[in-house]
Formats: structure tokens, C-alpha cells, sequence
């Protein structure tokens, strides 16, 4: 950079108001340098530009957010009755904040109870061994198959005489034989119905009856749950900052519906890798957020986490914020300066004597009589000062 062989002078208002003042009467044309003596007019400072030693140190851009940010979610699906929240709004750690339509799990409670009861009454049944109904009906059916086993097989004997004289067709004698077969098989399973009566149940049975109530409970467990999911709460207190749902939609499990952000407000950044060893919990860093203010605030480093993140292989950094929570709103960006031992010589001036105009950045300079803005080109700054690269 090219040094200048004359000296300037730049005018530095106390406050951001003042410095906006300058800079729109010196882009109308102003003509005269205001004094602090006059109305109305609030005090500005002239100092001299020159080169100084200038610590280096790096800037890195952060985002303001809740302390904790926390995401409202489904864990069902289902169809959205009422939303109780609203971006801005106040909310309590349990606060219902999102009902969804719960008739469909009303039903699938109603069956599984149903399925539940089937399962004990048939597991109670078994418990209780055989009853004398049970075994006379089982006798009365061996009596009936042995009764028609005994008609089948005379049939059998009277066809299978006249197919030996050609009287009746090959078909008619397989029918007969089917015939005995199956009332053969029937004598057989009735009598071993008659046997498994009087044995009892097996240890075998009782177990996969059991298997089943327990099955048919979690299910009924599971569909309880399902409705009690469709009563969304807040999973902390804070302030609404996101609203992604409205009534009538659908809600999917997993996607966000609501954001909330915790009252305490921090920054975070991230500091590069051969920066974060200058940085170390309780140290105060300076920042500004200029949607604010544009003075400087000092803040103190909360917290640094000790995992860089894959990618940027940068690491994150909490500061906190200090004053009334309310004034900073999560979303809103930091200069974050990070302290430097490393100086060199390089033009500076004050940073409160940096206006911004669009993408421009402009000090105000004065010959003692008339003030103008001039575009300027900004480098490195310890916080407090900042180089001019051109423009001076």
C-alpha cells in the first residue's frame, strides 16, 4: 500500500446517529464542518490519520441463537386439529403445542383391547383343565364317526363284490374306497381329541397361549401410546422462533413443526484450527452486532467445543450476550474479533469511523472547513482500530 505525504483528518462521531448525520449532509452537499456549540447538533471528533502499529487479528463472522435450540416433532402421522403457538409467542417446558386427529388410534385401542380379551379367555380356558361336557361330546363324536366308519366299510365290501361281477364302473368303487378313508380319518381324530382332553394341556400350548396375551397387551400398549403422541407439548421453555405446520396439514414423524429457542441468548462461531488455541473459556472476546448497535461488546466464551467439524475443520464456540435478553434476536450475525500478538505498521482509524453504505464502506474526511465521505478499503482489525488498505 502507498503511503501519503499529506496528513488527513477523519471525523468520528460519538455515536452512530451522528456519524449518519455527517455522512447524509456531506453526500447533499454540505459545506461546512458542524459545531458542537450549535443546536441541535451532537458533538463529533476530529483526529488525524497516520500510521500506527496495529495488532492482527482475524474476524470471524458468528450467528446469534438460543442457548438451546429445540426442534418440535411427530412421532406419528396424522392430521393437524389445532396449533397452539405462534412465532414469537412465550412458551412453558410442557405446554401442548400441536393436537392431531387421535380417532384412527382411538380404534386401533378399541381392537387391540378386543384381541387382548380373546387371548386371556383362551389361555384361561386351557388353565382350567378339561370339563365332563368337554369329554362326554368328545365320546358322543368317536360313537357317530365309528357308526359311519362301519356304513362305509359294508359299502366298500358290497361295491368292491358287484366291480369283481362287472356290475358297477371303476368310478364307483374308488368312491367307496374315498368314502371309508375318510370316515377311517375321522374315528382317528376323534379319538385323539378324546386322549389330548384327558391329558391336559401341554407345557408347549400353555406357553404359546401366553406368548399370545403378552403380544396382544403390547400391542394395546403400543396403540395407547399412538394416541398419547398426538398431544404435542414443548420440550422446553423459550420462544417460539420457527412455525412449519398449520391446521389441517399433515404432520410426518421426525419433521420439524415448531421451533423453540431458549431464553438465554448466545453467539456462536467457529473458529478456525490455528486460531483455537488462543482461545479459552472465561476469556472475553470483542464483538458487534450491528443490527443492534455498532459499538463494540464485550463477551465472554462460554464454552468450546473439543470436536472440529468434519468439514469446514473449524471449531464451535459459544459466547455469551450481555444486557437485556430481548434485544438480540436469534438469526442475527457477529463480528467476532480473536485476539492477536502479531502488529504491523498499516494506516488505521477508529472502526466507529467506518460507515456502511451498501456494500461500501466510507470515513468521513475534512480539510477543517468541508466534509466529505470517501470510499475506503477495509483490512484487519484488533477491535478497536482498522486498517485502511486504500482510500486514505
Amino acid at each position: 500500500m502507498k503511503a501519503r505525504n499529506r496528513r488527513n483528518t477523519v471525523t468520528v462521531a460519538t455515536t452512530a446517529t451522528a456519524i449518519a448525520c455527517l455522512l447524509a449532509a456531506a453526500l447533499s452537499g454540505c459545506s461546512s464542518v458542524a459545531s458542537s456549540s450549535a443546536p441541535g447538533v451532537q458533538r463529533v471528533v476530529v483526529e488525524q490519520v497516520g500510521k500506527t502499529e496495529l495488532k492482527k487479528a482475524k474476524t470471524v463472522v458468528g450467528r446469534v441463537k438460543g442457548d438451546t435450540e429445540s426442534a418440535v416433532m411427530s412421532k406419528i402421522s396424522g392430521r393437524v386439529v389445532s396449533v397452539n403457538a405462534e412465532v414469537g409467542q412465550e412458551v412453558k417446558a410442557g405446554q401442548t403445542l400441536v393436537v392431531l386427529d387421535d380417532s384412527d388410534y382411538t380404534a386401533a385401542i378399541e381392537s387391540a383391547r378386543a384381541g387382548l380379551r380373546g387371548a386371556q379367555a383362551r389361555l384361561t380356558d386351557t388353565q382350567n383343565g378339561t370339563r365332563s361336557q368337554q369329554l362326554q361330546q368328545v365320546e358322543e363324536k368317536i360313537q357317530a364317526a365309528n357308526a359311519t366308519l362301519k356304513n362305509a366299510k359294508e359299502s366298500l365290501d358290497r361295491t368292491k363284490a358287484l366291480f369283481a361281477q362287472g356290475a358297477v364302473p371303476q368310478a364307483q368303487l374308488d368312491a367307496a374306497n374315498l368314502a371309508y378313508t375318510q370316515a377311517d380319518s375321522a374315528v382317528k381324530q376323534a379319538v385323539q381329541e378324546q386322549s389330548l382332553l384327558k391329558e391336559g394341556a401341554t407345557a408347549a400350548s400353555l406357553e404359546n397361549l401366553r406368548a399370545t396375551v403378552a403380544q396382544m397387551q403390547a400391542a394395546l400398549n403400543q396403540a395407547e401410546l399412538n394416541k398419547s403422541n398426538t398431544v404435542i407439548t414443548a420440550p422446553i421453555s423459550g420462544k417460539i422462533a420457527a412455525q412449519n405446520i398449520h391446521t389441517g396439514e399433515t404432520a410426518s414423524p421426525g419433521a420439524p413443526l415448531l421451533t423453540i429457542v431458549s431464553h438465554v441468548p448466545v453467539v456462536e462461531v467457529y473458529v478456525p484450527e490455528d486460531q483455537i488455541n488462543s482461545v479459552k473459556v472465561g476469556q472475553s472476546l470483542q464483538l458487534r452486532i450491528e443490527q443492534v448497535s455498532s459499538g463494540i461488546i464485550e463477551a465472554k466464551v462460554l464454552a468450546i467445543s473439543p470436536i472440529a467439524d468434519s468439514s469446514s475443520k473449524e471449531y464451535p464456540v459459544k459466547l455469551s450476550l450481555p444486557g437485556d435478553p430481548n434485544q438480540w434476536k436469534s438469526g442475527m450475525y457477529a463480528e467476532v474479533t480473536l485476539s492477536a500478538d502479531d502488529q504491523a505498521t498499516a494506516i488505521t482509524v477508529p472502526t466507529d469511523a467506518i460507515v456502511k453504505r451498501g456494500d461500501q464502506r466510507l470515513v468521513m474526511v475534512t480539510d477543517g472547513k468541508t466534509a466529505s465521505a470517501r470510499p475506503v478499503v477495509t483490512g484487519a482489525t484488533d477491535g478497536t482500530t482498522i486498517q485502511i488498505r486504500d482510500g486514505l
